[in-house]
């Protein structure tokens, strides 16, 4: 057996094992792709390539009007991913979650919500260990109380949010990405406001910061800098992108619920049980010029 050829059936396997090539396989229907509003799709250029962001005014709509301003204020460009911890969360911004001066108002703690009645929920767990059930609003994942009155956006993978100190109304300008374990415990305690679309594999390769320092870099050419960030709908049409997200509310994607809480496959010698967190669904999406 060729180098080339072993190496393509590792990779095969290791998918499997992943469970990422079977995702549609045995789902009863394809799932339906919604686009993505330009007005809520950001564009972050690192220097290795493009990241595509989906920001979620339902849950935070004071941080992603800020957020929304400071990048059309071209505030990101050029600023760097200074605090970086292995496994935890990619943090960027001008460093005033770090007590750097700052003239950028303060946003309000929005760390759960009350939503309309009309808001479709797909029920993905109940008796998470965080929440009283789980499920998916849009695309994005979401824990809701027993009652179902308040809802907010999990630390799932992916995920971002504005850092704060200890006052709950203390977020500002720095944001951090989680690129390792889902750190649910952070749920209902940030203003979470978006999620990665597209472009996980390069915010995987965000360099990471010393462990003895926190993940903080104390020479700031070793980070990694964000060139420029844009409002999709800011961008010349021939330079726009349109990306795409799985419709969490159509019968494809329940099905794809379905048969990842139920695995039949005849891989598994002791079946797990059917239970599914919601931060185990890949919710990656695509894009097109």
């Amino acid at each position: 057996m060729t180098a080339r050829r072993q190496s393509s059936l590792l990779a095969r396997a290791g998918a499997c094992l992943l469970g990422l090539l079977p995702l549609f396989a045995s789902a009863a229907e394809e799932p339906v792709w919604r686009e993505i509003d330009p007005d809520n799709l950001v564009i972050m250029e690192l220097y290795e390539s493009q990241v595509a962001i989906e920001l979620n005014p339902l849950f935070a709509p004071k941080t992603v009007q800020q957020f929304r301003k400071l990048v059309q204020d071209r505030f990101y460009d050029g600023l760097s991913f200074y605090r970086v911890i292995d496994g935890f969360v990619a943090q960027g911004g001008d460093g005033s979650d770090l007590g750097e001066l700052s003239l950028v108002p303060l946003i309000e703690s929005e760390f759960e919500a009350k939503l309309p009645e009309d808001v479709e929920f797909t029920l993905v767990q109940k008796d998470d260990m965080f929440a009283a059930e789980t499920g998916f609003i849009d695309g994005f994942a979401v824990g809701r109380d027993s009652t179902g009155e308040n809802a907010w956006l999990t630390h799932c993978p992916g995920i971002i949010a504005m850092a704060r100190n200890d006052a709950p109304d203390s977020s500002r300008t720095d944001f951090y990405i989680v690129i390792g374990q889902s750190p649910r415990y952070l749920d209902r305690n940030m203003n979470v406001f978006g999620r990665i679309v597209y472009g996980m594999d390069i915010v995987q390769k965000i360099r990471r910061g010393p462990t003895a320092a926190n993940g903080i870099f104390q020479n700031e050419t070793e980070s990694t800098r964000i060139r420029r960030m844009r409002l999709a709908s800011d961008l010349p049409e021939q330079e726009r992108l349109t990306a795409y997200v799985m419709d969490t509310n159509s019968k494809g994607f329940r099905s794809i619920l379905k048969d990842r809480r139920n695995r039949k496959q005849k891989f598994f010698l002791h079946k797990p049980p059917e239970v599914l967190d919601i931060c185990q669904v890949p919710m990656a999406g695509r894009v097109t010029r």
